[in-house]
């Protein structure tokens, strides 16, 4: 679902609005995404490990988070409204609506977690994908349907707040009827144990958030609408790429923690985990890296060169993230806060810095390479620790096979744009298969990926 929002809705959405619109509402997005930390405080995790367990206590916990989210969602509006204000951002109507689309999507997910907990998965899959679906049909019709309501990025943020309202609606009707004997009181001491068990992993995604999501703010009030507007474009697509690294480390945590648990030795996923992870950095890199122009041209209408430009340097981001979504899963299930906090907290003063100095500079360029710059430094902290902490070695053998690999790859990818150099889209994907066959092959050929990787045992049963 998420690529046709991207590549379907949300680019339509874009090319149909100036680059201005479109720009300040990605910059108020992001605006009130740094604040999403005070709807949740893991508490989706909190509520997914003890229902998981036993499932009577859906009778207890319900109420009680129920009415903190609530509580937390007021602390959220005071939140974003006081800093919005500042800004300009309570000028545009649209901020309160992404507030409560915010709001939902938070509850959304939690009640979700009571599906999950109770192992009704196929449930969960469909509620999972309810409100793109419906998304995808409110803003479909609000873009092409024939309807006198006019595409405003106002009516946009509606289209979702209905979408959202209904899959909340459904949700917690589930939710309720998972239960059996709820009891709706409100207990300090619970929610005062929940916030100290979820501290540290709030912290740290609130600090993950902010050197992430800060920079189209930045961009908007340093450099303007436009600007920001361009930026978005490409970023939307990093964003959904970004959706693959988020999958492994999610199938990675609980390996991880269950290598942890048992005193295993951590080499035997970390190293397989790493080659794969390669393997999809190269291909996604190299595939849209070296053919930027191309895609740029074929997805938006105005802008192309600069856009392209910016997704170029956008793309390299994938590098540090995708890496970080191994090293980073793995310091989270060993609890390494004392690493990832100081480090963390560095990584948004470099960003802010940074974003300042280029985004002056270089404008939308100087932002993407504020939070590449940002990314490589975490990378080399956490690579480091990892490295000193596990006494790992390098191995100049397979480090040489990485490289002729990589290279192999990219004089792949350059001499298909030059045999097949048309920007058609059917040049483009062309190209793109006989890319990713070739750095399958080769991933094989030079013992990347191997049978013993594929069928790589885990440990747990």
């Amino acid at each position: 679902m998420r690529p046709c929002w991207v590549f379907g809705i949300d680019r339509s959405v874009q090319n149909k609005l100036h680059e201005s619109e479109y720009g300040i509402y990605f910059a108020v997005f992001n605006f009130t995404y740094l604040f999403q930390i005070l709807l949740d405080f893991g508490l989706q995790n909190y509520n997914a490990r003890n229902v998981a367990t036993d499932v009577r206590k859906l009778n207890d916990l319900l109420p009680n988070i129920l009415l903190f989210k609530t509580i937390l969602f007021v602390l959220y509006i005071i939140a974003c409204v006081s800093f919005a204000y500042p800004l300009g951002y309570t000028n545009f109507s649209f901020l309160y609506v992404i507030i409560i689309n915010h709001f939902l999507l938070s509850f959304i997910i939690y009640l979700r977690s009571n599906v999950s907990a109770h192992q009704y998965f196929v449930t969960d899959s469909l509620l999972s994908v309810l409100d793109k679906l419906l998304m995808i049909f409110f803003c479909a019709l609000l873009i092409w349907g024939k309807t006198n309501i006019e595409l405003t990025i106002l009516n946009f943020t509606l289209a979702q707040l209905f979408a959202y309202a209904i899959t909340f609606i459904i949700c917690l009707i589930i939710s309720l009827r998972l239960g059996d004997k709820l009891k709706f009181t409100i207990s300090i001491d619970k929610l005062f144990s929940i916030i100290k068990t979820s501290a540290p992993y709030a912290i740290a995604y609130f600090l993950m958030t902010t050197y992430y999501r800060i920079d189209g703010v930045m961009l908007e009030q340093m450099s303007g609408r436009t600007e920001t507007g361009i930026y978005a474009q490409g970023y939307r697509i990093i964003e959904s790429i970004n959706n693959i690294g988020y999958l492994f480390s999610v199938i990675l945590l609980p390996i991880f923690s269950y290598y942890i648990a048992q005193y295993k030795n951590l080499k035997e996923i970390l190293f397989p985990s790493l080659n794969i992870i390669l393997v999809i950095i190269v291909a996604v890199v190299g595939l849209f890296y070296f053919q930027a122009d191309d895609i740029m041209k074929l997805l938006y209408h105005s802008n192309q060169a600069y856009s392209a430009k910016v997704f170029s340097w956008l793309i390299l981001n994938f590098i540090p993230i995708g890496l970080l979504y191994v090293l980073g899963t793995l310091l989270t299930a060993k609890e390494s806060f004392r690493v990832m906090l100081p480090t963390l907290a560095i990584a948004v003063l470099l960003n802010i810095i940074f974003n300042y100095v280029l985004i002056k500079k270089s404008g939308a360029v100087g932002a993407a390479q504020a939070t590449l710059f940002t990314q490589l430094f975490v990378l080399f902290v956490y690579s480091i620790y990892i490295f000193k902490n596990l006494a790992l070695k390098i191995n100049y053998i397979k480090v040489i096979k990485m490289m002729l690999f990589i290279a192999l790859s990219i004089f792949s990818i350059l001499y298909l744009n030059y045999k097949f150099n048309d920007p058609s889209f059917f040049s483009i994907a062309l190209r793109s298969s006989f890319y990713l066959v070739i750095v399958g092959i080769s991933a094989i050929i030079f013992g990347i990926i191997n049978k013993d990787l594929l069928t790589l045992e885990t440990g747990i049963r």
